[in-house]
């Protein structure tokens, strides 16, 4: 019983050591950290880079012309950005709940495991979404990222879809049939 009341304890409090941090200089997420709410902002003539490989965080506000990798790790809540900010997600745990995309930010979406609530977007701000098998039924996104992973359950307005653009990849079985195709073309020569 010891035991289980020292590993509740322990996790609680790792949990209250959840802080704010702000980075003006480029900086790497990696696991072990745990974050309340990530601020990135530019130090001019520096343009910012927050790289995240791991960890946790619970949002990103993002400003300036900083940029913010996501490649691992789990984003908790979601993310505002601001300015012309960019934030890049190639996998992770995303979750957006709330988030809100301001002035003529960017999100470029190529994969990971994503749950994208209602945004609110700026009208100038743009989501760009990489992937295949898209469709939308007035009211869900479903489809596959460019990593694979299945994008579904996307809930978005008209007016949010008109600041979504979707880029269509071609899916794996296409190109390893294009990458047979040419092997072959290349040996009869």
């Amino acid at each position: 019983m010891m035991g289980v009341v020292g590993v509740v304890f322990l996790l609680a409090a790792s949990a209250a050591y959840a802080v704010d941090v702000t980075f003006t200089f480029d900086a790497n997420i990696i696991d072990g950290d745990y974050y309340d709410v990530v601020w990135v902002y530019d130090s001019p003539p520096d343009q910012t880079t927050v790289d995240m490989f791991g960890g946790s965080v619970r949002g990103f506000m993002t400003y300036d012309f900083s940029v913010v990798n996501i490649y691992d790790g789990e984003l908790r809540h979601g993310a505002s950005t601001y300015n012309s900010s960019v934030l890049n997600i190639y996998g992770g745990l995303i979750t957006f709940e709330g988030s809100g995309f301001g002035d003529s930010s960017i999100v470029n979406l190529y994969g990971g495991d994503v749950s994208i609530g209602t945004p609110g977007f700026a009208p100038e701000a743009t989501m760009n979404i990489y992937g295949y098998g898209f469709s939308y039924d007035g009211w869900r996104l479903r489809g596959y990222l460019s990593d694979g992973s299945v994008l579904d359950s996307m809930e978005l307005t008209w007016d949010d879809y008109a600041h979504i653009n979707l880029h269509i990849i071609p899916e794996p079985a296409t190109i390893a049939i294009l990458s047979f195709g040419l092997l072959v073309i290349r040996k009869r020569r």
